[in-house]
């Protein structure tokens, strides 16, 4: 792998590498400022992405995301560069093209808190592994790595897939088999990232779930952290 880099969304040629001139992008932000409501926007302008992005960083949330794969350009009319609250979000009929093969490594903990940093080395521990096996076994290019704030993750570039029930079942099964030879009892691989509205960590974000805690004698620090990618891979 690459020396760490550590780039995110709000940088325009990273950004162009998710969301090519002509495309959208959705933004959607969880619980912010603790209110149990959805934020979704869907963006063509970085600026105006990178606006709503510094926002949500000021303001305390429960996670923030974007569509990974390609979206009907049509479904900006409903929300133009700017972001609201809204349950009309992007399905699965609304994408066009499965563009990457999405790995996610998180640690196993219990639900709703941040993993302590050992836990985050097991999952990051896993990433180079994962890579080399699909890179060398079945041909795909070096992908995108990244840290989502709490694990890890691998984004292997496609040839811009239809969105079909054939592409479905393969990347699906991918997964299943990425899944029963590298997950352990410390570390997952999640087999449910198929689907093509499936939103994926926006990095440049801080990964915000429960209270950050403070370490000591007696347990782990468990801090929210910054999402961020640390290497293009092949993308670059």
């Amino acid at each position: 792998m690459h020396e760490s880099i550590n780039l995110t969304l709000l940088d325009h040629d990273v950004f162009r590498l998710f969301v090519r001139p002509g495309e959208i992008v959705e933004v959607r932000i969880m619980g912010i400022d603790g209110k149990r409501m959805v934020l979704s926007g869907y963006y063509e302008d970085h600026d105006a992405f990178s606006k709503v992005i510094h926002e949500a960083n000021r303001r305390k949330h429960g996670g923030a995301y974007f569509t990974l794969q390609v979206i009907d350009p049509r479904l900006i009319a409903r929300s133009y560069n700017r972001i609201k609250p809204s349950d009309l979000t992007t399905s699965d009929k609304d994408v066009v093209a499965y563009r990457w093969l999405p790995i996610d490594i998180d640690p196993m903990r219990p639900a709703g808190i941040s993993s302590s940093d050992s836990e985050l080395q097991e999952a990051l521990a896993l990433r180079d592994p994962v890579a080399a096996w699909l890179t060398t076994e079945l041909g795909f290019p070096d992908p995108i790595t990244a840290m989502s704030g709490n694990g890890g993750h691998l984004l292997f570039r496609l040839p811009d897939w239809p969105v079909n029930d054939e592409n479905k079942a393969i990347i699906k099964g991918i997964l299943e088999d990425v899944s029963k030879r590298f997950s352990t009892d410390k570390v997952k691989i999640d087999t449910t990232v198929f689907n093509p509205a499936r939103i994926w960590k926006l990095y440049g974000t801080t990964a915000r779930k429960g209270d950050p805690v403070p370490g000591n004698e007696y347990r782990e620090a468990r801090p929210h952290r910054m999402s961020y990618i640390d290497d293009l891979g092949g993308a670059a």
